[in-house]
């Protein structure tokens, strides 16, 4: 292995205290919006010649203008074979689908769901009631914007779901189940994939509808599934795990696409191991953060820890929460109130006493920043901080510009970092 050098050294001290200012809570709020914007830039494309005269096809039929995404493109180049009227589609992966959807087929009612809260705020802007900037003429189609655990209640008459072959299996296969159940007799099911070779999303299909035609494409595949009657058997895809805390077991409930699936994370035990020393230093926090709480394995732990404090669970998965309660209520804990949130702002700031977080790796830190930048908003003076990671560099780094007193805490391969708000 390579040394490195002091000059890297001083660079990545140099860089982290450049992001720290007087003004940073604005600076890294306009940041995140960047991101955010990113998918509004997509919608603006769309939504902004939305109404006006449409580019049509060597057949006469309205064109689709060209989208990022090949399982997109796909699945809006089936617009033209919706029958409609009540179309449902689910968004996974952005939402400029919504605005190429809406702009061919104005004719239709649509329902936008997704379960991710942040493309539920793009939503909002550009098909919400709000969208039209202060206009006073009304839609004369408007959406339905759901953002919820499970897809809505009700028939409809067609369904459109693009994926991707990156995409959960467990996740793929219970929304096809579910769709199956919302779909009216003679309703058809559009599913779209950028794997040209794709065989599974063929075969899962053909599982539940007894008609599928597929459509092959240089850059990915089309399935069109016809439901003619009611499936003889419905599948479960929750599923329960437990653990340990003292002389408790403690039984979680998770399910496809929340974080961790079918176990207890490593962090996440890393982390419910870290409140032992907040007992310790003789401390009871009242008032406790989860940012992130997956299936709620942390937050059980620390209601059932300090059974006098309110505990807020946070994220932005709308099924992560649903597992959240319902793990509470398998524990018979009425402390938890759960929130869907993405922009990291929390409620009641500079009050609370304690915030646990097991941020993900990925996005290059952006959603540990995230965290971070909660904590610092709502913890009162003093208050404490854990935060559970296995990439320690930027973290400790990170922590000891915004908090003091930094202890570090190994739990296996894990780490946990604990701080506290400045006074």
């Amino acid at each position: 292995m390579k040394k490195r050098s002091a000059r890297f050294d001083d660079d990545f001290e140099d860089d982290l205290d450049d992001d720290l200012d007087v003004e940073f809570d604005e600076d890294f709020n306009d940041d995140l919006d960047d991101e955010f914007d990113d998918d509004l830039d997509d919608e603006r494309r769309f939504s902004s010649r939305r109404g006006r005269s449409k580019h049509e096809d060597d057949d006469g039929r309205p064109k689709v203008r060209r989208l990022k995404s090949w399982t997109d493109r796909l699945i809006a180049d089936c617009a033209q074979d919706l029958r409609g009227p009540n179309v449902l589609v689910i968004l996974a992966h952005g939402t400029t689908l919504a605005s190429a959807l809406r702009e061919v087929r104005p004719d239709l009612s649509f329902t936008f769901f997704t379960p991710e809260h942040f493309f539920f705020r793009t939503l909002q802007q550009y098909h919400g009631e709000e969208s039209h900037g202060g206009s006073k003429t009304p839609e004369t189609n408007p959406p339905k914007l759901i953002c919820a655990a499970d897809l809505p209640e009700g028939e409809f008459d067609d369904v459109m779901f693009a994926t991707s072959s990156g995409d959960s299996s467990d996740v793929a296969q219970e929304m096809f189940q579910t769709v199956h159940q919302r779909l009216r007799a003679g309703g058809k099911f559009f599913v779209s994939t950028n794997n040209p070779k794709d065989r599974w999303v063929q075969s899962q299909l053909k599982t539940l509808f007894s008609k599928v035609d597929v459509r092959k494409f240089k850059h990915g595949v089309v399935c069109v599934a016809d439901r003619t009657a009611p499936l003889k058997k419905i599948r479960g895809f929750r599923a329960r795990f437990d653990y340990r805390l003292g002389e408790r077991i403690v039984t979680c409930e998770t399910r496809p696409g929340v974080f961790s699936h079918r176990r207890l994370d490593g962090g996440a035990r890393a982390l419910i191991k870290s409140l032992s020393l907040i007992a310790e230093a003789g401390e009871s926090p009242r008032q406790i953060i989860e940012m992130g709480c997956g299936c709620g394995s942390v937050s059980v732990a620390a209601a059932i820890s300090f059974p006098e404090a309110k505990v807020l669970s946070i994220d932005s998965d709308a099924r992560a929460l649903d597992c959240t309660q319902q793990s509470a209520r398998l524990n018979s804990v009425a402390t938890i109130e759960t929130l869907l949130l993405s922009d990291g702002v929390v409620p009641a700031p500079g009050t609370w006493d304690l915030v646990l977080g097991n941020p993900p790796y990925y996005s290059d830190f952006r959603i540990a920043e995230l965290f971070l930048q909660a904590a610092r908003r709502g913890l009162k003076p003093g208050g404490r901080i854990h935060i559970v990671t296995k990439p320690t560099e930027w973290q400790a780094a990170r922590m000891n510009q915004l908090f003091v007193g930094l202890e570090t805490h190994k739990y296996g391969d894990y780490v946990v970092f604990v701080a506290r708000q400045r006074q």
